[in-house]
């Protein structure tokens, strides 16, 4: 009772009785509502919780919603204050007052809320009349949405903000087909990074600085970008959603449009919104609540695939630059060499070598020169100035219509598996071994992502992304915990060379990394070091990525004259695969420091990692690090 007669206090607070554009409010209707709400405890119901982004503090006493727009609280309070939004929302029902993201009555503006609450508290349409909320019905007649995807695209390694790949919804329309699935609409939820200076766009992802917002956009939009421009291999996942939930999914979207959220890389992203919107879509599901320090897209379609009944079936939708490799890989050397040239010069069709091929390798060769030939010119359009029409791919069209045969098939499969048959992405271990002569224990953990020795199911192949990786070690005749090393980040690409869409090999590595001396066996230094060049690819005896690059280091420590040392280095080794679970790799890398403490170094290295399960492997390692020799061999558990 107590709790109905601060409600109605609040009410009168308000200002009621309400007299919006003409008509009254029916303030004892609206007290009576606030009344039947407090005692059903309907600001408790986890539909309201949901609807708002409650959730609770971390001392677990209060909530708060993880939107930070005031346009889409009702109450000065709503944020914090579940109790106080419902009532002023049952107050704003009554008005006509514009109000929300994309302004218009509360009625329309909040309308999964609306209907959530006439059903709960069987509104009388006589005291509460209905607003018609024609440009509600409008967009979902557009939308014409019957199912939901959730689409993957695999890590892109040239943004920050996409390092671990990104998530979007897609609204699959009635009577859709494989033709006709890039006209559908997205729920697309990003950041607004137009006004961040680029040295502070790391800083801004990580601290909120930026602004999120859901957007609706076309499918072959967001194709364009992902596949086609970055080169990312894109999974779809649908959802099995009921008509019920789908309506209410599509209710609260139109809600968000135009609202604010502070967009954090690492947790409040789009991963996490989008479980957030499933969420509100079914109330029931707890998608979100295990993801408390971070939230990475591949560990969210994991705990998707884990949730009963929730998601059918996954498909593929190779990026075109996997398309042009996967077709360049299965052409004999005289086909490369016709298609090489073939994009640039559509003559080369003429020519009699061309002519000797069998008919549907005449079509490889075409459909690779048209995908190559719109690759270049996705590369070159801008976001204001579309390129002007291709002559080379009319005529490649035309060369290509008048061979009425199929392609030689080959089995474009994209690099990047299902997110949800690779390892999780967090990792501990726990290794033994000596480091010249003494021995040691080693804990490890690992934040995120994947490494390079690690199989390469799930996840981007060749490829490595490694977030706070930290080491301790344990010497019996020095006692306590050491810090061995502490990796900020590790990314590191290695893309094999390909002659018809080259990408180059590079390294970056931010982090505390061990340097020890004769006097001193376990110290530490902070390094920051990087590189650019190029790898290439063998088949035997086993699948090998060679590669090299020449680099720069730079090295801070007190074990340094003068604290510091940087110069120049070259990095060269080889990456085997005997086995989908085995890989090894050995490197060596050269140094000359010409800045602080001068002179040369050597390091090199020898690694073995083998998967005994998914979330389980076995790794060694040999390493000699600047003289000092080193083993180690230990157990990894992922999670």
């Amino acid at each position: 009772m107590a709790s109905i007669i601060r409600l109605t206090g609040f009410l009168l607070l308000l200002g009621l009785p309400l007299s919006v554009a003409g008509a009254s409010a029916d303030s004892p209707y609206l007290a009576e509502l606030v009344r039947h709400a407090a005692a059903a405890g309907l600001a408790e119901r986890r539909e309201w919780q949901t609807l708002l982004h409650y959730r609770s503090t971390p001392d677990g006493a209060s909530v708060t919603s993880d939107a930070d727009d005031p346009r889409f609280f009702l109450a000065p309070n709503g944020k914090t204050n579940p109790s106080a939004e419902l009532a002023a929302t049952l107050a704003a029902f009554f008005s006509a007052d514009p109000v929300g993201g994309d302004p218009q009555p509360a009625q329309c503006a909040f309308i999964a809320r609306y209907h959530w609450l006439e059903t709960e508290l069987a509104f009388d349409h006589r005291r509460l009349p209905p607003q018609p909320c024609a440009r509600f019905q409008h967009w979902s007649h557009e939308l014409d949405a019957v199912a939901a995807t959730l689409v993957f695209a695999s890590a892109y390694l040239n943004n920050p903000a996409s390092l671990f790949g990104h998530t979007l919804l897609r609204l699959d329309r009635r009577g859709q087909t494989e033709a006709t699935r890039l006209l559908a609409y997205t729920i697309n939820y990003a950041a607004d990074a137009t006004h961040s200076h680029v040295l502070m766009y790391a800083i801004d992802g990580v601290t909120g600085g930026f602004t999120g917002q859901f957007a609706i956009q076309p499918y072959y939009q967001l194709v364009q970008t992902y596949s086609d421009l970055e080169s990312r291999d894109l999974w779809e996942y649908q959802l099995n959603l009921n008509p019920r939930q789908l309506q209410r999914l599509l209710e609260h979207v139109w809600e968000l449009r135009g609202i604010q959220f502070d967009y954090y890389f690492f947790r409040e992203n789009c991963a996490w919104q989008l479980l957030t919107l499933l969420e509100a879509a079914e109330p029931t599901l707890h998608l979100s609540d295990e993801f408390l320090l971070w939230t990475l897209p591949a560990d969210t379609i994991r705990r998707l695939s884990r949730q009963p009944g929730l998601v059918e079936t996954a498909t593929a939708r190779p990026a075109r630059t996997t398309r042009i490799n996967r077709r360049y890989a299965a052409l004999t050397n005289t086909e490369r060499r016709l298609a090489r040239r073939l994009p640039n010069d559509p003559a080369v069709a003429t020519e009699p070598e061309f002519r000797r091929l069998a008919p549907a390798r005449q079509a490889l060769l075409l459909d690779l020169a048209l995908d190559e030939r719109q690759r270049q010119n996705a590369h070159k359009a801008t976001a204001s100035v579309e390129p002007p029409p291709d002559e080379l791919v009319y005529e490649l069209l035309t060369t290509r219509h008048r061979l009425p045969v199929a392609a030689a098939f080959v089995a474009l499969e994209p690099y990047a598996t299902r997110p949800d048959a690779g390892h999780a992405s967090r990792r501990l271990g726990v290794s033994l071994g000596q480091r010249d002569g003494t021995g040691f224990v080693a804990l490890t953990a690992r934040a995120s992502y994947h490494d390079l020795l690690e199989p390469d199911a799930g996840y981007t192949s060749d490829a490595q992304i490694e977030l706070l990786s930290l080491a301790l070690r344990h010497y019996p005749n020095q006692g306590g915990l050491q810090l061995d090393r502490l990796t900020l980040l590790d990314i590191t690409s290695l893309p094999p060379l390909n002659t018809l869409a080259p990408r180059s090999a590079w390294q970056i590595h931010a982090g505390w990394a061990p340097y020890p001396k004769p006097v001193c066996l376990t110290c530490t230094a902070f390094n920051l070091s990087g590189g650019l060049g190029l790898a290439a690819e063998t088949g035997w005896p086993w699948r090998t990525v060679w590669f090299g690059w020449p680099g720069l280091e730079f090295d801070y420590g007190s074990i340094f004259t003068g604290d510091y040392r940087a110069g120049l280095g070259v990095t060269v080794g080889a990456l085997l695969q005997p086995a989908a679970s085995w890989k090894i790799m050995a490197g060596a890398t050269w140094l000359d420091y010409r800045m602080g403490e001068t002179g040369t170094a050597l390091r090199t290295v020898v690694q073995q990692n083998l998967a005994l399960d998914r979330n389980l492997a076995l790794r060694m390692e040999w390493r000699s690090l600047e003289g000092t020799p080193e083993f180690e061999m230990g157990l990894h558990v992922y999670f």
